[in-house]
């Protein structure tokens, strides 16, 4: 697996605790690397070791807050395609007091749940195979 190009999206935020019980108590990431004052920064990098993916959030020390997410229109969206772990994502996601959101309207059906991240980025979860 070495040979596919893997994908890290990365944003800075002023709520790096909370998004990491989010995405990894909520949402079942990893763990995969953490970082403290790397040129003035701490961050995280979330994710599942063998998958071509990977979230990195980073929070500069003594600076001005960062804005959260400009609409409701910017989201990512995870396709689960087995219905067990679909539910038990959503089970977490309850459990971890996190509320599902209206879904963006793109993705309103009964087979998806939307969540807000601590930035106000949404998060839709789809049960079913990622379409080509």
């Amino acid at each position: 697996m070495d040979s596919v190009p893997k994908l890290r999206l990365s944003r800075s935020t002023n709520n790096l605790e909370k998004l990491i019980v989010f995405y990894c108590s909520g949402l079942g990431f990893e763990i995969l690397d953490r970082y403290e004052q790397q040129n003035g920064w701490d961050g995280v990098i979330c994710g599942h070791r063998d998958w071509p993916y990977q979230l990195e959030f980073s929070q500069k020390r003594e600076t001005e807050d960062v804005p959260r997410a400009p609409t409701l229109n910017h989201f990512i969206v995870f396709s689960i395609p087995d219905d067990k772990e679909w539910k038990a994502v959503l089970a977490r996601m309850f459990e971890n007091g996190f509320p599902q959101v209206t879904n963006p309207q793109l993705y309103a059906d009964p087979s998806t749940a939307a969540y807000e991240d601590p930035d106000g980025y949404r998060v839709v979860l789809r049960k079913g195979v990622w379409k080509k």
